[in-house]
């Protein structure tokens, strides 16, 4: 046990962080000269929702919510490391993170007490549903991990979201042609970003992009966090991720969770998820109380609150009538626009999201709007995610 802790404590400091940057440059196919266009995915039918339970459940369904494809704990037939299925069949209840990926032949998931890849093969049973990677988070570093992303040379980056200074992104070696490893070892690990629940790969940068808090989000740290965005740039020679200052960016103002939570809450505003607009360089990113985006060209946020969904989101609609509460100074607030736990844009202008219930962690729908028309879908299922099931047009994952 000993010898499991002081080797995450090897992995703790970058050492590597203080190492020049190289100029990054987009990837080849991406850039303008090339003139190669990224082939739009779709129709955007498929969407792929975690259910939490025990066992939890992945769903991929139609906008209807007919299922075509899922996966539980109990459709794993392959012989498996000892600790990985003690892991899978595990007491969690998660269902935290569903990621396309591998062209859509495998999902990278946060499931019950493990971070994986499962292939999506339904025209082929015999490698359908098999785990090619799985690393298991009960740890004191990876317990509470809420996202990954896949990264280009099969690489697979995990925000750990936690609160302290050494938290941040792991990065570790995927290939399928290695067997798997219940304890594989980290490449790389980028620390200084706190809790964060949102990691996206931007091939047109060459960056991966991660939302999160620069100090502890639950207020242990003497000064208030902010909501963050940090872009790493990656480096295709060496396969590395670098962390740059320059390419960090605070939300102006620390706010406080007391309005949902109660006066004397300690902690404060984080951010949830970081999502795409189809062939735009920008992102929306969600937070505990409402939403913003972000102009990655300028490095700004540039609209916040019922501008965001004024411009990107019509047709948006609170899912329950209670999002209200008094703040620090006894005053009545509305958060009609919190607690988005996830949503996804596509590039038909659909788009669907979760919201949590209020005072509560997770959502009990996905609500979804086509046309500026609202409906909801998966009712009566406790959900915390719900994203396309494909690639977001000008934001392709790594092949």
């Amino acid at each position: 046990m000993l010898g499991s802790v002081f080797g995450w404590f090897f992995y703790l400091f970058d050492p590597l962080a203080n190492l020049a940057i190289p100029p990054i440059q987009p990837q080849a196919r991406l850039r303008p000269e090339n003139n190669v266009p990224v082939a739009a995915e779709g129709p955007w039918e498929d969407i792929i929702t975690g259910h939490y339970g025990v066992p939890p459940l992945i769903r991929i369904h139609d906008r209807d919510g007919i299922v075509k494809w899922k996966f539980e704990r109990d459709d794993v037939q392959q012989d498996l490391p000892k600790e990985i299925r003690n892991c899978l069949y595990s007491s969690a209840n998660d269902a935290t993170e569903l990621k396309w990926m591998r062209n859509g032949t495998a999902v990278a998931a946060i499931y019950s007490s493990l971070a994986l890849i499962i292939n999506h093969t339904p025209d082929n049973p015999e490698t359908d549903k098999l785990i090619t990677w799985a690393i298991c988070r009960d740890n004191e570093v990876l317990w509470n991990a809420h996202t990954l992303e896949p990264l280009p040379g099969d690489r697979m980056a995990v925000g750990t979201t936690g609160q302290r200074p050494w938290d941040g992104v792991l990065v570790y070696n995927t290939s399928e042609a290695l067997p798997l490893d219940p304890s594989p070892p980290i490449l790389q690990n980028v620390t200084g970003l706190r809790a964060i629940h949102g990691l996206i790969w931007d091939e047109a940068g060459s960056m991966l992009w991660a939302a999160g808090t620069d100090l502890a989000a639950d207020g242990s740290d003497p000064e208030p966090a902010r909501g963050t965005i940090h872009a790493y740039p990656f480096d295709e020679a060496t396969g590395l991720l670098h962390a740059d200052d320059a390419y960090v960016y605070r939300l102006d103002e620390p706010v406080r969770q007391d309005v949902e939570w109660g006066v004397g809450f300690t902690w404060w505003v984080g951010l949830h998820d970081l999502v795409p607009v189809p062939n735009q360089r920008k992102f929306l990113v969600s937070e505990d109380s409402s939403l913003h985006a972000f102009d990655i060209t300028t490095g700004r946020f540039t609209e916040h609150h019922g501008a965001v969904v004024d411009k990107y989101m019509p047709g948006f609609r609170v899912t329950t009538n209670d999002r209200h509460g008094v703040d620090g100074d006894g005053v009545l607030q509305e958060q009609p626009l919190g607690d988005l736990k996830s949503f996804s844009l596509a590039p038909d202008g659909s788009f669907i999201y979760v919201q949590s219930l209020w005072q509560k962690y997770r959502g009990n729908h996905t609500s979804l709007v086509e046309n500026g028309v609202y409906r909801a879908i998966n009712e009566g299922l406790e959900i915390y995610r719900s994203r396309w099931f494909g690639d977001i047009d000008g934001w392709p994952k790594p092949r």
